[in-house]
């Protein structure tokens, strides 16, 4: 090899060492919670990398967050919809204030994940718009239009469209890290 590829290939090393650590830092708190992640998403049979990207992008991985229309904690669930949980999962005595506990937050939310995922007979982008819109929005538009699968382009409500692909793009991130941290550390 001459100088010229050396330096070629030196740069395109560069870029993606770049590429991979901004990566890395931009979603680099994803490893909190993973205990909790892990053990619900193994309890449920749902896939943890897309728990952790439906945190990132509904919390970022704040437990105390409070949307404007008043969803809670790392998984953002609406106070009615964690008593409903709470009932379906027999937890007694059910406060709102426990959806700001980090383990009961995930536990209901992958719950609740699941719930849906069940609904919907696995189709992942009924499963997030109802996460992000609310069952009884999905149900609607199911109801209005039977036949179609929404992919997330035909989404009625710009916001979950939105939602969707970002949950996606979190995704996609997340897995390529997984696969990268996979060769690094050998498959651990």
């Amino acid at each position: 090899m001459n100088i010229k590829k050396y330096k070629l290939l030196l740069i395109l090393s560069g870029i993606f060492l770049i590429g991979f650590l901004y990566i890395f830092v931009h979603i680099n708190n994803t490893w909190k919670y993973s205990e909790f992640i892990n053990k619900y998403a193994a309890q449920y049979n749902v896939d943890p990398i897309l728990i952790k990207a439906i945190i990132k992008a509904e919390s970022n991985f704040v437990s105390n967050a409070v949307s404007n229309k008043g969803a809670i904690g790392l998984m953002q669930i609406m106070p009615a919809t964690g008593k409903q949980i709470a009932q379906y999962l027999q937890v007694k005595d059910f406060k709102e204030e426990m959806l700001f506990n980090p383990e009961i937050n995930i536990m209901f939310g992958v719950c609740y994940y699941k719930i849906l995922d069940t609904m919907f007979n696995g189709n992942s982008n009924l499963i997030l718009a109802s996460y992000n819109a609310g069952l009884g929005n999905v149900t609607q538009w199911r109801q209005m239009n039977p036949i179609v699968e929404y992919d997330s382009e035909q989404m009625p409500f710009n916001e979950t469209k939105k939602y969707v692909k970002k949950i996606d793009k979190i995704y996609a991130m997340l897995k390529f890290i997984d696969k990268i941290k996979k060769l690094i550390f050998f498959g651990q």
